[in-house]
């Protein structure tokens, strides 16, 4: 998958791991990954004064996690195979 052609682009990808994470602290259960990895790192993030992310307070492991959950939006919801589907070699 190609990267953020933009920077608008980009800050709608770091905007999405925004939103995971408010739908993440919203449940019962807090994945222990996300607490230690992700939700540190979204707070590391500092904002200019004109309310732009300051690109250099994101880091990469962030960076990759959000253009990751940009492009499983593009992906085609997953086709489930039933045992009576596969075929018979």
């Amino acid at each position: 998958m190609p990267p953020p052609n933009t920077r608008a682009d980009f800050e709608h990808n770091i905007g999405l791991s925004f939103e995971v994470a408010l739908r993440k602290l919203g449940s019962k259960q807090l994945d222990p990954f996300f607490v230690q990895r992700t939700l540190p790192q979204l707070k590391n993030i500092e904002f200019l004064p004109n309310g732009r992310i300051n690109l250099n307070s994101i880091d990469e492991s962030l960076r990759l996690q959000a253009n990751m959950q940009h492009w499983m939006e593009l992906m085609p919801p997953p086709e489930i195979i039933k045992e009576d589907d596969k075929e018979n070699n």
